[in-house]
């Protein structure tokens, strides 16, 4: 595969996520993705001096 071939292909994945990143901002599915992340970490937080 050419160098061009890839360039455009991670183009078009860069774009996909720019994608689902702005649709997830406008259905509020951020908040839900933020919340579940800080109940995750929260046990390590805790435990850090």
């Amino acid at each position: 595969m050419k160098i061009e071939e890839k360039r455009i292909i991670a183009l078009l994945i860069l774009l996909l996520g720019l994608t689902m990143l702005a649709a997830g901002i406008l259905t509020n599915q951020i908040n839900y993705l933020l919340d579940f992340i800080r109940k995750i970490f929260e046990p390590s937080i805790a435990g850090a001096p």
